[in-house]
């Protein structure tokens, strides 16, 4: 039954008389019934239909894309669309980025020297993009179709990280469109996440540190969230940092988002921050805000020092305050700590970051 739900969708796509309503319609029932076979016939129909979502009309492609995404977010294995969702979204974000560019060219240029009324930049790309669609229509029908298929996309790419990785490289791409498109703007974010990524974070003013990995996540706020969970305690600050119902929301493992308000526990540093007896800025001494790590900012930003992320921890500069969220609701995040550094290594590490400061 399954099989036979699945070629009346594919017929019903293919076909340019068929209505919406009837792919509608179509979709439902192949939907109702994947939910009853097995997971071995419902990975097979995944991988079938996924090979229709290069169709010649990207608008029905991309409604296929998304009956996929459906599947994928029910639980189905999504090894089997990989590949033909990252060739498709290769072909639309090519062809969008061509139509950001020719649109950037006819916008018009700022008079910052006679500035007149303000206009908002959205608007007027709005209005530009409406000019060049009929220069450009099968790039205009990629960007349209681009509005449904980053979604299953993103399905996809929040529950496989090797999926990430293939697709990775399309982050340039996505970039391009971010500032326009809120498909760019979400692709070019989830492909930013970083997997077993090395990260040392060290607490100077406590003589504790930590070498370890991150995966999943998505920015820094929740990067924050994870070390106050992580992160050793000893003494004074052997309590939990922040409630285990916060740390599972960043962790992935509980709701998308609690009630809770988040108060950060120190300012992070990168590595340029440390400074003669291997101390930090004192807190409020904002002239270095250059070495801060911001909470709005991703894990990607965080420089490297000797194949590592760096976090250096400091106290607070000031109250830090947000909600307790995280970005995609089925991406989960980890933080893995491999070893806690001896005072020795912790003081060698500082060391090496002074004198690589020194000389350059």
């Amino acid at each position: 039954m399954l099989s036979d739900e699945m070629q009346n969708l594919v017929a019903l796509a293919r076909d340019p008389a068929s209505s919406e309503e009837d792919l509608r319609g179509a979709a439902q029932a192949f939907l109702e019934a994947a939910s009853q076979a097995t997971p071995k016939d419902a990975k097979a129909a995944l991988a079938e239909l996924a090979g229709h979502m290069s169709l010649d009309d990207v608008g029905r492609g991309a409604f296929l894309a998304l009956v996929c995404g459906a599947l994928v977010e029910d639980g189905c294995d999504p090894a089997a669309m990989t590949e033909p969702l990252i060739g498709r979204l290769q072909y639309l974000l090519e062809s969008a980025a061509e139509l950001a560019d020719a649109c950037r060219a006819r916008l018009p240029q700022s008079n910052d020297e006679a500035p007149e009324k303000e206009v908002d930049e959205a608007d007027q790309f709005e209005s530009v993009l409406e000019q060049v669609a009929g220069d450009l229509p099968l790039e205009y029908d990629a960007w349209q179709a681009l509005q449904q298929f980053w979604r299953p996309a993103i399905a996809v790419f929040s529950v496989s990280a090797p999926a990430r990785a293939a697709a990775r490289d399309l982050r340039g791409l996505a970039a391009k469109i971010a500032e326009y498109h809120e498909g760019g703007h979400w692709l070019r974010l989830m492909l930013s996440v970083l997997d077993d990524e090395p990260i040392l974070a060290i607490e100077p003013q406590s003589g504790l540190g930590i070498l370890g990995r991150i995966s999943g996540v998505v920015d820094n706020f929740q990067l924050h969230v994870l070390l106050m969970d992580g992160f050793p305690r000893v003494g004074m600050q052997s309590r939990r940092r922040v409630p285990r119902r916060v740390a599972e929301v960043a962790l992935g493992i509980g709701p998308q988002q609690s009630d809770d308000t988040v108060t950060g526990v120190w300012n992070l540093y990168t590595w340029q921050a440390i400074q003669s007896g291997l101390k930090l800025p004192a807190a409020g001494d904002q002239s270095r805000s250059d070495c801060w790590i911001w909470n709005e900012g991703t894990p990607d930003d965080v420089p490297v020092f000797e194949g590592r992320r760096i976090i250096l921890l400091g106290p607070p500069a000031y109250a830090r305050t947000w909600r307790s969220q995280r970005m995609f609701d089925k991406l989960p995040a980890k933080l893995e700590i491999d070893s806690e550094l001896s005072t020795r290594d912790l003081n060698d590490w500082l060391q090496r970051m002074l004198s690589a400061q020194e000389a350059s």
